[in-house]
């Protein structure tokens, strides 16, 4: 088998050496793989934040809760005009006596009247 004559001029063309200098490449992948890095880092130190302050926002303190719906129930008793309660029980009958129930203003005058006479 023969060869084609070796031309020694194949051997200077442009492009047809391989680059002597490997730096650039060096640097280029040592800067992009800190670059990726730092963004999987930023970007899932974003998540973790966001899902850290969404947990903290939506706790509840059930004793503050229980607090708050206990002042508003004795806010709505104070306002409540006067009536008549009763209590029955499973077969409709009354049980303990007819309570009336009236405002906290109304009742303190009723008290004043009676009881607020100064004699004693």
């Amino acid at each position: 088998m023969t060869h084609g004559e070796y031309n020694p001029n194949f051997d200077h063309l442009p492009g047809n050496t391989e680059d002597p200098r490997n730096t650039p490449m060096w640097m280029l992948t040592v800067i992009s793989t800190v670059l990726f890095i730092v963004t999987v880092l930023g970007v899932a130190a974003m998540y973790y934040g966001a899902v850290y302050r969404e947990t903290e926002g939506k706790l509840i303190s059930v004793r503050s809760q229980a607090a708050q719906v206990m002042r508003e129930a004795q806010a709505m008793e104070a306002e409540v005009e006067p009536h008549w309660e009763t209590w029955t029980d499973a077969d409709g009958e009354l049980v303990g006596e007819k309570t009336l129930k009236i405002p906290v203003e109304d009742a303190a005058k009723i008290i004043i009247e009676r009881y607020g006479s100064g004699t004693n």
